[in-house]
């Protein structure tokens, strides 16, 4: 068989991914509509989503993230406001998500497709569903997709600038490597890795592409410039004190086995599949050397995403654990457009044919069991809403105990009289009466006018990890439990 006939092998079977990668696509919205849940963060996505442009900036400054994501979300939630079209907020939340692999796909078949082939286009278009975590990741309402998408982009053009070095190819490496910067921050790290390289390999092979390089590289930190100052009023804030364990060799394992498989604490499944990579990473390597076609960017994307984990491994371990497999969610997905390309590059029966038997099995396993794991946080969410309904009444008092819980369940707890001990813009009306914990001290302190809701249900919504000594008159019993919060109904004794 000439190489011709393999090559017309190959379309079709690219195709054929696009095709299922439909389908998967299909499964994946019909799961949003008939089995909704949330993560434990989308629950501050929908908070977000329920208040003002201005307000979201804010309240994103005070916590762990950049802004955008958040942006794009609330676009479509003021649209079908504006157009006064009802909404399920779930629904719009998810979708989001889902738009992001929409755009990837159409990636897939029109610039991959073109620039390395159908194989290529198709293989990259399915494994972002059914390879590590995708499929959650694009299932649910946080940046994770809109990162890998703004991640991918950058990398295409910075590839394109490889090929090509012309002014509009740096503009718009740029321009996706701004939006990704602030859409998550070891998306960041990651885009900054791409512009090391790009500087090593033009300072090695072409240093007249430096200007350029300099040019790009000084327009993205001006448009970043605005965000730094907050960035580093967060960094501050995750030195004082921060929920990511430290880094262990399980974990580190983890951070390259999640490549292939679901998120999982099997200890010989981390260490197999991470062995798995490490052989793959050496094909890679000794195709560099051979000058194969398309290995040099290969391995350019192979290095951003080993040196990410090396970043988050190393700040973790000198200054505090900032890294969790989510995390790496867009460098993994750009991980797997260099194995698409890689993969698509070798011989038909001996290599892609035996790959596709594999990558197809540890698909429909990862896809088996993240559907699983969706119905089950679905349960979990309708129990939680029953929860909500059952406290939220007029009869109902809640004191929210921080900022990321208040925008958790102040929009669910409408009815109730609902205390936090901060004040964001329009929201001020929320601090109206004497902060209810002493940092300092650690001591509880109860509201001025707790003493009227006597007759009243009082809740308090905090943190597992908040401990502070409660007063003799009042008393506290656990409720409930949403996520990482925990619910107590407190008892005046006075």
């Amino acid at each position: 068989m000439n190489n011709n006939q393999y090559d017309k092998y190959k379309d079709y079977i690219g195709k054929s991914l696009f095709v299922l990668s439909l389908f998967v696509l299909a499964l994946m919205i019909f799961l949003i509509i008939q089995k909704p849940f949330l993560h434990i963060d989308e629950w501050f996505t929908r908070g977000l989503l329920n208040i003002s442009f201005k307000e979201m900036v804010s309240v994103t400054a005070g916590d762990v993230h950049p802004p955008l994501y958040y942006a794009i979300a609330l676009v479509p939630v003021y649209l079908l406001e504006w157009l006064h079209i009802p909404y399920d907020m779930i629904f719009v939340m998810k979708m989001v998500s889902v738009a992001a692999y929409v755009l990837l796909f159409a990636v897939s078949i029109t610039k991959i497709r073109e620039d390395y082939g159908w194989l290529a286009g198709g293989l990259f278009a399915l494994t972002l569903l059914i390879m590590s975590n995708f499929f959650t990741m694009f299932s649910i309402a946080r940046m994770y997709p809109w990162g890998m998408f703004f991640l991918v982009m950058a990398f295409l053009f910075a590839i394109e600038t490889l090929k090509d070095p012309k002014l509009k190819n740096w503009i718009l490496l740029a321009f996706f490597s701004v939006c990704g910067a602030y859409t998550h921050y070891f998306v960041a790290v990651s885009l900054i890795l791409i512009y090391v390289l790009l500087l090593v390999h033009y300072l090695l092979k072409d240093k007249t592409q430096i200007k350029n390089w300099f040019i790009s590289t000084v327009l993205g930190i001006i448009c970043y410039a605005p965000w730094l100052i907050v960035l580093y009023r967060q960094m501050k804030t995750v030195k004082g004190s921060y929920w990511i364990e430290g880094i262990t060799i399980e974990k580190f394992l983890e951070f390259f086995a999640t490549t292939f498989v679901t998120e999982n604490q099997d200890l010989i499944i981390n260490v197999i599949f991470a062995a798995v990579f490490l052989v793959i990473f050496i094909f890679v390597v000794l195709s560099y050397k051979k000058s194969q076609e398309d290995s040099d960017f290969v391995l350019f994307g192979f290095l951003v995403f080993i040196a990410t984990i090396l970043f988050g491994v190393i700040v973790s371990a000198a200054y505090k654990p900032i890294l969790v497999v989510r995390y790496l969610a867009p460098a993994t997905g750009l991980l797997w457009l260099c194995i698409s390309i890689f993969v698509s590059k070798f011989d038909f029966k001996k290599v892609i044919i035996p790959v596709m038997v594999l990558i197809l099995l540890f698909g429909a396993v990862n896809l088996y069991g993240q559907v699983d794991e969706i119905s089950k946080n679905h349960d979990y969410l309708v129990k939680n809403q029953q929860f909500l309904e059952k406290i939220n009444n007029n009869d109902s008092v809640v004191i929210i105990d921080g900022m990321v819980k208040y925008i958790h369940f102040h929009d669910q707890l409408n009815k109730s009289k609902v205390y936090g001990d901060f004040s964001v813009d329009e929201r001020k009306e929320a601090k109206g009466y004497t902060k209810f914990y002493d940092d300092e001290k650690y001591k509880f302190l109860m509201p001025d006018d707790f003493k009227k809701y006597k007759n009243k249900t009082v809740y308090m919504a905090k943190r597992p990890g908040s401990t502070w000594k409660l007063p003799s008159y009042v008393s506290m019993s656990k409720v409930g439990h949403i996520e990482n919060c925990n619910f107590y109904k407190l008892t005046y004794k006075g």
